[in-house]
């Protein structure tokens, strides 16, 4: 049996679901039983304070008599309307069929009529004996309506006695309070069985939707663990929300990026190891000549310490480029714009390929429209040019033909350079611009280090250019970049 973990996201919602069940059911039993006949009080009182207002809105209507009558129908209530003396302008007619209401003066020592008003009942209903009281309190009071309850001896329950004053009368009503004690007795005995059910069916309902929300969330934590210790195969699934959709889809994305990273990374490995490795050894191997042979013959200590040198330059170039990307990538090196003539830029560059043509039997065909600037780093946008002509020249085909186009476009002005070579997979084109990496076509040429054409998408992406790769596999790759003409 799996061990429950307290600390756990489905343990930690169940306890939540579970507390909210029972403070609903708290309320309810609040509600139900404890407050039901405060409830009761409050809607009764509410009740006459509306009929009062509706008969005090119809005074002067025809149907005076008859709204008060089947107000005091519809909420058996006892209603008269009075003047200030207490003598009875109206009553209503009783609660229903058969309740016949009567008064009678009070009477003096004769037997005649003296002053007050009381109120008898000849039905089992409340009689209203506290109409003189309120009367009294009304007329002597500042407020315009008054209300309180009473228990009347032989009546089982409270009567809500309500005084009103009108434009010249006086509005008193007179309503019993049933008792709720058997009600909340049945509720109480209700709410038993609907607390345990309640909480039964929470428990499990609970439980479920618990389990359903965390259960995702369980499965990409397993996943994220196998990701962290190097598992880039691993799949993150979606679940049933929206959110755990989005960071499902989140991760995959990571996990992708990640197994590239670490592609790129044994690649760097592989590749900086290689470049690193064969200069030294050459370092070493000549040095080790010039200590045990040439050392005393002038010529071919010059030469082998020639090509130290050249092997310690391509070192330095080397470490120069991996810090200038570096330092491309943090954004540390910004660009400073000018005008830039690219056409005489792309003449001085062909110029110092030329001892490489020559000895490597390449030719490079200029089609350059003169007198074209643009805004750029002169720099930087030179590191572009060069790095693209020299890729060109590593991947030259049996033709041994480079050909360097800069166009006139109207609004734009587009460099491209044309190689014939082996081409690029479609699949590989987009590492083409990762660091480090290197075609399998690559033909070694002049120095390489698989960070060129990176330099030169960090720089274009600087400058906010568009560029591309156009390349089919035996036919050749053309790579382009286009600026704004200046204006």
């Amino acid at each position: 049996m799996k061990k429950i973990n307290p600390h756990s996201l489905g343990f930690k919602l169940w306890i939540y679901f579970m507390m909210f069940a029972a403070i609903i059911l708290v309320i309810l039993w609040l509600v139900q039983t404890v407050f039901l006949g405060n409830f009761y009080h409050i809607m009764k009182e509410n009740d006459v304070s509306d009929m009062a207002e509706t008969i005090i809105q119809k005074q002067d209507a025809d149907d005076f008599e008859d709204t008060i009558d089947q107000l005091a129908y519809d909420n058996s209530s006892l209603i008269m309307v009075v003047d200030e003396n207490g003598e009875i302008l109206y009553q209503s007619d009783g609660h229903g069929p058969g309740a016949v209401f009567q008064t009678k003066t009070g009477t003096g020592t004769n037997g005649e009529p003296e002053g007050g008003q009381s109120i008898q009942i000849t039905k089992s209903l409340p009689t209203p004996i506290h109409f003189n009281e309120m009367l009294h309190k009304l007329l002597t009071s500042s407020e315009d309506t008054l209300s309180y309850t009473y228990e009347e001896d032989g009546f089982n329950g409270e009567t809500l006695v309500y005084g009103a004053k009108m434009a010249e009368e006086i509005l008193l009503i007179s309503t019993p309070l049933n008792p709720v004690d058997a009600t909340t007795d049945i509720l109480k005995t209700q709410l038993i069985y609907v607390t345990i059910i309640a909480l039964l069916l929470g428990i499990l309902i609970s439980y479920f939707i618990a389990r359903k929300l965390a259960r995702p969330i369980t499965k990409i934590t397993t996943s994220a663990e196998k990701l962290a210790k190097g598992n880039y195969d691993v799949q993150f699934d979606p679940g049933d929300y929206e959110e755990i959709d989005q960071l499902a889809a989140t991760l995959n994305y990571t996990t992708k990026e990640l197994s590239k990273v670490e592609t790129l990374r044994r690649e760097l490995v592989a590749n900086i190891s290689h470049d690193l490795r064969t200069p030294l050894t050459m370092i070493k191997a000549y040095a080790e000549l010039i200590r045990d042979i040439s050392g005393d013959h002038k010529e071919k200590r010059e030469k082998n310490i020639e090509v130290i040198i050249k092997e310690a330059d391509r070192l330095s170039a080397l470490v120069n480029d991996i810090l200038e990307l570096s330092k491309m990538q943090a954004d540390n090196d910004a660009i400073r714009l000018q005008a830039v003539n690219l056409s005489e830029t792309i003449y001085s560059i062909n110029e110092r390929f030329s001892a490489l043509v020559l000895q490597e039997q390449i030719k490079i065909e200029l089609n350059v429209t003169p007198h074209l600037s643009v805004m750029a780093d002169p720099a930087k946008i030179e590191r572009v040019l060069y790095n693209l002509i020299g890729n060109a020249i590593n991947y030259v085909g049996d033709d041994r033909l480079v050909r360097v186009n800069l166009l006139d476009l109207g609004d734009r002005i587009r460099f491209e350079v044309v190689d014939s070579g082996k081409g690029i997979p479609q699949e590989e084109i987009e590492l083409i611009w990762d660091r480090y990496y290197k075609a399998k076509t690559h033909k070694r040429s002049v120095v390489s280090n698989g960070i060129g054409l990176s330099i030169v998408k960090n720089i274009l992406d600087q400058h906010t250019l568009d560029f591309g790769i156009i390349s089919e596999v035996e036919k050749g790759s053309t790579f382009w970049f286009e600026f704004p003409k200046m204006r």
